[in-house]
């Protein structure tokens, strides 16, 4: 009879760990189990507000795979959330090593050499990145709406800027100050900063040329684009990924979900059923 993990007293330290020369806020769940899965999951976040706005979403994930006997560890990147450091400061090439130190650091903290990675937009595509770029082994890569073209991104955060505010401040009352240059490029997202080095490195994002490396990929995708079905198409090969397609709920990625109890449970629960999948 397998292991029931539900039912183990779980356990969830928040505390800074050193990384790159830097502080960052990590919170590891991690279980008094007697029998240790296979894998540790790490948690990477999205770009700023949809960090924000996951953080919920994130913690309910963390949460359950702890209840299933999986350690989890979630983290702020340096200059965002808690971390250490002036946002300014830092960029994506940042951001990777961080991805490497969390790792490591949860592979330390978990006793498990193998390591299961999980991102949400932005944060999906940084752990492809980390695999491709920084060499970062894993055992299995979930990408939930990954970001597949990093112009496209730029100029999707500049549409969702104005859209948030229209919405505010109504059109008699919204003017339009954001200041974009010549390609479309936000200076800012939301109250979040997009320095010149930031916006030049996302614009370097192309998963088409990136293709990521893991023994095992799914993607969970709620959002078609032409760019996703593109890279679909590109993913074809030897072992082929699993897609999971869903309905996009907009529970994570709403103001509302700020103040909400409701969470995607539908991509939730497709995600840790294809961790217990593969690292039982």
């Amino acid at each position: 009879m397998a292991p029931d993990y539900s039912l183990r007293p779980s356990k969830m330290t928040i505390r800074y760990f050193a990384a790159n020369g830097r502080l960052l806020l990590g919170g590891l769940h991690h279980t008094a189990r007697l029998h240790g899965r296979s894998a540790a999951v790490l948690l990477c976040n999205p770009f700023g507000e949809e960090a924000a706005r996951a953080h919920r979403t994130y913690r309910v994930l963390a949460g359950r795979l702890d209840g299933r006997g999986y350690a989890a560890l979630r983290f702020d990147y340096a200059g965002t959330g808690d971390s250490a450091g002036d946002g300014a400061e830092f960029g994506l090439s940042d951001w990777l090593d961080d991805i490497v130190a969390a790792a490591a650091e949860l592979r330390r903290e978990s006793g498990s050499a193998r390591l299961v990675l999980v991102g949400l937009r932005l944060g999906a595509t940084l752990a492809a990145l980390a695999t491709a770029r920084r060499d970062l082994r894993a055992r299995h890569l979930v990408m939930w709406d990954p970001v597949i073209d990093g112009p496209q991104y730029l100029r999707d955060l500049a549409s969702a800027h104005r859209a948030y505010l229209r919405s505010e401040m109504g059109d008699s009352g919204w003017r339009d100050h954001l200041r974009v240059d010549a390609d479309g490029v936000p200076a800012e997202a939301l109250g979040s900063e997009i320095t010149a080095t930031l916006a030049q490195e996302l614009a370097g994002v192309d998963l088409m040329r990136e293709l990521p490396r893991a023994e095992h990929l799914t993607v969970v995708s709620s959002r078609r684009t032409p760019a996703l079905e593109s890279w679909r198409a590109a993913l074809q090969g030897s072992p082929a990924p699993r897609w999971i397609e869903l309905p996009d709920s907009g529970a994570w990625d709403s103001d509302a979900a700020l103040n909400a109890a409701v969470v995607p449970m539908d991509a939730i629960m497709a995600i840790l059923g294809r961790i217990e999948e593969l690292s039982p």
